[in-house]
């Protein structure tokens, strides 16, 4: 491509450009003497006697580094000072993985062994009415990707599965991504990642590139290098693949205007260049956020630049300078029931009754008068239903085109930690968009892990030490300073904060003018100046973060010769936090009566609105995109009820318990509860023993339609947020009664949740789960398949505490939200605590895995003669070869082998017989998951909480270059104990639901612990929960691990 076709960059416009106050930005001067001005006593970077060495008053902005000399200075780090690892190490990886990234991002594959995976999954599909999942778009009637499903939609006979896969990839193709990257990258890097990126697509003379890439800097001159040296370097390989255009402004004025949905304005239909036609005026959205002073055009204008033009302008850029970055949380997305419905909400009419309860609202909104008068005139019930509740479409609202962001050379690392999270979470991530983040790690601790970094930080050659000593040169020149005034960089890595920090020291004791402010500033000799530090995050620390600011790990590689790192993050569909259920968080930290929180807010154990929008998001996505309309009236598993029972049975028992709560009416259709009440759980021996259970229909055309169980559904939640409300405003004593009822409806709908999700692993017509991106099986296969040691680790014995206090009838006791805001609910079988001795016994550190209990089949003969009748139910025969079914379909034994077993009772006793052992007690399990060795069932690196839809290899414990213990986790499942299922000493049935537990105490059922990948954070997360199965029921997420007698 010729150096002198000419490429565009768009001036953004600033967030504030609307904004009335007239209010100057601070200059880079400003912000020089208000950093010198500094603070009246010193700031020492810990508390260890050496950190008084390096104690600061004064700090200089790291702005001053990146001028155009100075960019030229940070490129030769790259390019000449191999101790500076960041930058090769990332390099290597982005050349010896960047295929695999692209996947990760959800480009097409170009990899062999998923496009094998895939066509095995479709061809087991071959004789379903099955719509097979694309990424982040559902498929649709008439699309390529349908091929010969749905008995030929696209042709007489169909597409065969090769056709359809490259029908697909053709329709992501026209589809197209974008890709904006945060700084504008070093071109060795850049470079490869987009020569990665589009390596599986094809080139099409006359449509456009279907990637945009658009580097997003607040230079100028450093666009103008980067895409004038990428189209001279790069452009034949990109042409028709790639367009480059450049996004000149700062970090928010960029995120906001992606957030406007404004990047698609920037396309070029110049295929054969990187041509771009102007940008129709828009003006960015008001903003309270200052913003660092720049040029701001009143719309997107472009700046055409030819190639080989020389460049003239010097301008900060912010890459590596969090002081220029303003970080602004973006406006919260809308969720199903935003906090808007409060103003519509149907009028919940109190009565005089001292228990405090309240009328629930009128049913049938659709079409019931009376439920229209209490909203006034300028409401329509339709509009309330279409505006507050899901919608049963499973239409897609997701923008055409993904979007990736691209945030390298470990820049977070200039954020403070603090900072970190926001910045991360305001970045306008939607399902199906990626970050790609390069993210360095904490060294091995001790000396030569310090040596590392601070060599890194000032190599020998000294480019380092140029470049930082050229700041102060921007220093002297803002000030109008002379010769003198003289400082040399210094820096120091601080392990015990994880950080390398820089610094000017000041070779004299000196004098400087302030000429702005007209004040003096003296410098002692020695004195320190601090200019910038570079966080380190250890594994536990990064997975830390990632949770906090909202992200999903998709995928990470390592540098061989480092803890430098590339991550692959997503924003999930839905994602339950932790912080409200976390047992083990101290109440200081939960400051339960902070100044204006709700009574809602201030009890711990109660879930919030958030928690049940989260709730009905992962409930919905299981019932409406997960089960076809052919499934519904299936059973994928005998002994549980058809699948549409369950869409109705938990709005149902939700009502029911309203309905008692308030002591109002049902919601209609009032007959609802007489089949939906309650489900079965029947002798697995004989099915013809079932506790008591709701009479359900026999016939198909006796059940509701789902229509209007979906109606029905939509207005228990309508009800549902009424007594939100109510609690909220203070309209209703918010009764510790109250909150019970609550935890247990939620908690009731999340068990019920991943029943679901055991049963529709059994059926080949389940639609794979599409609220995470899908896995890239090759990849995560070749981390799990890297050997853990299954360890013996002796426990000593000692008093094990199981259960906790929690006495129903005491919630009479507690009027209003006063004296419980800290109460751990729990349901019956968890009360009380009590405590148990547990003798010295040995238990193995990892679960049983899938691989493990074939090794077992294989030399005990029984696999010769192995069947889908004694085979564990979690696998599967597909073409004379045995398989571990997943929510995605039949996997490999070299993808899904050590994966945990997931089998009954009976199954495991007799593989620990075979190892000489047995399985632990309850006492001993809950002993071993508080043991220091143990794992958790909660954490950065444990399994459960939705994170993953599938289990993955166990792992042990240990200990990360921060210092903090990683515990193990089981891999994702239940554990099974040899404990049957009764009451602890003192049970006492609950009230309010009294068959919970009672029904089960039958010697048949036995306890199980832990919770699985589809288990939410409040339940796995509570040391008291117990759970329970029959001993040989063989479908649930449980597994287990072999103990021995000491």
């Amino acid at each position: 491509m010729s150096s002198s076709t000419q490429t565009k960059i768009f001036t953004l416009p600033s967030p504030s450009s609307s904004n009335t106050s007239t209010t100057p930005q601070p200059t880079l001067l400003d912000q020089i003497e208000s950093s010198l001005l500094g603070t009246s006593s010193p700031q020492y970077p810990g508390d260890r006697p050496e950190d008084k060495q390096w104690g600061y008053k004064r700090s200089v902005p790291t702005l001053v580094l990146y001028d155009q000399e100075g960019l030229r200075l940070y490129d030769k780090i790259t390019s000449s000072a191999p101790e500076y690892y960041p930058f090769p190490d990332e390099l290597h990886l982005l050349k010896e993985h960047g295929k695999e990234i692209a996947e990760s991002m959800g480009f097409p594959s170009s990899s062999l062994s998923t496009k094998k995976h895939r066509k095995e999954h479709r061809d087991e599909m071959d004789n379903n009415d099955e719509v097979p999942d694309r990424p982040w778009k559902p498929a649709k009637w008439g699309d390529a990707a349908l091929g010969k499903y749905n008995e030929g939609v696209n042709g007489e006979e169909g597409l065969d599965g090769d056709e359809a896969f490259r029908m697909e990839q053709t329709a992501e193709q026209e589809q197209g991504w974008d890709v904006v990257e945060l700084g504008a990258g070093a071109l060795r890097k850049t470079a490869h990642l987009l020569l990665a990126l589009s390596s599986s697509l094809s080139s099409n003379e006359g449509t456009p590139a279907p990637i945009r890439y658009h580097p997003l800097d607040l230079s100028e001159p450093e666009l103008h290098r980067v895409l004038g040296e990428m189209q001279d370097g790069f452009g034949d390989q990109l042409k028709g693949k790639v367009e480059c255009i450049g996004l000149h402004g700062d970090y928010n004025a960029g995120l906001e205007f992606i957030r406007q949905g404004k990047l698609a304005s920037l396309s070029s239909r110049d295929s054969e260049g990187l041509g771009l036609d102007k940008v129709s005026p828009e003006v960015g959205r008001e903003s309270k956020v200052d913003t660092p002073p720049f040029e701001v055009a009143a719309e997107a204008q472009p700046i055409a630049i030819a190639s080989n033009k020389e460049e003239e302008t010097i301008e900060p850029s912010p890459l590596l300078s969090p002081e220029s970055i303003n970080i602004i949380t973006p406006k919260s997305e809308i969720s199903c029931l935003p906090s808007e419905i409060t103003e519509s909400t149907p009028s919940c009419n109190t009565n005089n009754d001292e228990s405090g309860t309240w009328s629930p609202i009128s049913s049938e909104y659709d079409h019931n008068q009376s439920y229209n008068d209490a909203q006034g005139d300028s409401t329509n019930p339709q509009e309330v239903k279409e505006s507050f509740l899901h919608s049963t479409s499973t239409s897609s609202t997701t923008p055409d085109r993904p979007l990736h962001l691209v945030f390298l050379g470990s820049s977070l690392g200039n954020f403070d930690r603090d900072s970190a999270i926001p910045f991360l979470k305001s970045l306008p991530l939607r399902k199906g968009d990626t970050l790609l983040l390069g993210l360095d790690g904490r060294p091995t601790p001790g000396e030569e892990g310090r040596r590392k970094v601070e060599v890194a930080y000032n190599d020998p050659a000294g480019h380092t030490k140029r470049f930082e000593e050229h700041g102060w040169e921007v220093v002297k020149s803002e000030l109008g300073l002379g010769e003198g005034n003289e400082v040399e960089f210094v820096g120091r890595y601080n392990e015990v904060l994880g950080r390398h920090e820089a610094y000017f020291r000041s070779n004299d004791k000196q004098s400087i003018h302030l000429p702005k402010s007209n004040q003096d500033v003296e410098l002692d000799k020695g004195e320190l100046l601090n200019i910038e530090w570079s966080y380190k995050y250890s594994l536990s620390e990064a997975l830390s973060l990632f949770a906090q600011a909202n992200l999903r790990v998709v995928n990470t590689w390592k540098a061989p010769n480092s803890e430098y790192r590339l991550w692959v993050l997503e924003r999930p569909e839905f994602l339950f936090s932790s912080d409200l259920y976390n047992t083990t968080m101290a109440l200081d930290v939960l400051d339960t009566k902070k100044e204006g929180s709700g009574p809602v807010e201030r009890a711990r154990g109660v879930p919030k609105w958030d928690d049940w929008l989260e709730l009905w998001r992962f409930w919905d996505h299981i019932t409406l995109q997960m089960i076809p309309k052919e499934m519904l009236h299936q059973k994928p598993i005998d002994l549980r009820h058809i699948c549409l029972f369950y869409t109705g049975h938990i709005p149902t028992f939700l009502d029911i318990h309203l309905t008692r709560l308030t002591k109002g009416s049902h919601t209609e259709p009032e007959y609802f509860k007489t089949i939906f009440e309650r489900g079965i759980d029947p002798d697995v021996d004989d099915p013809t023993k079932c506790h008591d259970h709701s009479e359900v229909p026999m016939s198909e055309e006796d059940w509701p339609s789902l229509t209007e169980i979906l109606a029905f559904r939509d207005r228990v939640r309508l009800r549902l947020k009424g007594i939100y409300d109510s609690l909220s405003s203070g309209e209703k004593s918010f009764t510790r009664h109250t909150g019970r009822v609550l935890f247990m409806t939620y908690e009731h709908e999340a068990m019920h949740a991943e029943t679901l999700l055991y049963m529709l692993a059994q059926s080949p017509l389940t639609r794979s789960p599409t609220a995470v991106s899908s896995p890239q099986w090759d990849i995560l296969a070749r981390e799990w398949n890297v050997p853990q040691e299954n360890k013996v680790i002796t426990i000593g014995g000692g008093q094990i505490e199981l259960g906790h206090r929690d006495l129903e009838i005491e919630d009479k006791k507690y009027g209003d939200i006063d004296g419980w805001e800290s109460h751990e609910f729990g349901w019956d079988n968890e009360h009380p605590n009590i405590a148990r001795s547990v003798k010295k016994f040995k238990i193995d550190s990892l679960t049983i895995s899938n691989s493990d209990y074939l090794t077992y089949l294989k030399s005990t003969d029984k696999y010769s003669n192995l069947n889908s009748d004694i085979a564990p139910a979690s696998w599967i025969e597909v073409n004379g070869e045995w398989k571990v079914r997943s929510l995605y379909g039949p996997l490999s034994f070299d993808i899904a082998g050590r994966w945990p077993l997931m089998a009954s009772k009976l199954e495991f006793e007799e593989y620990a017989k075979f190892k000489n052992g047995r399985l632990p007690t309850e006492e001993e399990l809950r002993m071993f998951y508080e043991h220091p060795d143990g794992p958790r069932t909660m954490g950065e690196g444990a399994n459960t909480g939705v994170k993953n839809w599938h289990p993955t290899p166990p792992t042990n414990t240990t200990m990360d270059n921060a210092g903090k213990i990683m515990h193990g986790h089981n891999g994702g499942v239940w554990e099974w104990t040899d404990t049957p299922f009764k009451g602890l000493e003192g049970f006492v049935p609950s009230v309010i639901y009294p068959g919970y537990s009672m029904d089960f105490f039958d010697d048949k059922h036995f306890v199980v612990l832990g919770g699985s990948f589809a288990t939410i954070p409040s339940i796995a997360g509570r040391k008291s929960f117990r759970n329970w199965y029959q001993a040989n029921y063989r479908f649930s997420f449980i597994g287990a691990r072999v103990a021995y007698d000491a």
